[in-house]
């Protein structure tokens, strides 16, 4: 998980940590990936589609929600698109089961496997939260970086609870959880026929 990492790593400027929970990327999950949004358009010479209005992707147990969303992908042999690159705008959340990563844009190579997260970056897993201004996260080799910016003071922060100050800060509500925009993910209908 990030944050656990963090904690390991929190004297660290900048701050370098590994990143096991982004392996549960939208790329290598289980079953197909779910776009839904509230408008789309194709632009199927430039291998691309673009989504808006709170557009959320879902695999398996990982969602990815933005405002804006630029899909980048080839035609497969067989003709259908095989997804390569995501570029999200607006609002942007990366939630697995444990931890909740924000910023105001974010890009997910696929090919690559590598996520970034720009401007406002915030990391919250549990009660422990860090932010900075740029997240660079390597899912290959579980490695992430980071970065504080001019918003930020050129400095990153994270505070951590033991495990003590976290249940009583959760029994008691002070514990922030950040709030996702949007409807949330719509579930998939079959068409009937």
């Amino acid at each position: 998980m990030i944050m656990r990492v963090l904690i390991a790593a929190c004297a660290a400027a900048p701050l370098l940590v590994t990143a096991p929970a982004l392996g549960q990327a939208l790329g290598s999950g289980e079953g197909p990936v779910d776009i839904s949004a509230d408008d789309f358009e194709a632009f199927d010479a430039q291998g691309m589609g673009v989504y808006t209005g709170d557009v959320n992707v879902v695999r398996g147990n990982v969602r990815l929600r933005a405002d804006r969303l630029e899909a980048y992908y080839v035609r497969r042999d067989t003709g259908g698109p095989e997804l390569q690159r995501i570029v999200a705008e607006g609002d942007v959340f990366y939630i697995t089961e444990d931890e909740i990563a924000r910023g105001d844009r974010g890009t997910y190579d696929l090919t690559e496997e590598v996520i970034e997260l720009m401007g406002s970056v915030v990391l919250t897993q549990g009660c422990n939260v860090s932010t900075g201004e740029y997240l660079h996260a390597e899912l290959a080799n579980g490695v992430a970086r980071l970065e504080g910016g001019e918003n930020s003071s050129g400095r990153v922060r994270s505070v951590f609870f033991t495990d003590e100050d976290a249940a009583a800060a959760q029994s008691s509500q002070d514990c922030p959880q950040p709030v996702i925009p949007g409807d949330g993910p719509r579930p998939y209908e079959a068409p009937e026929g």
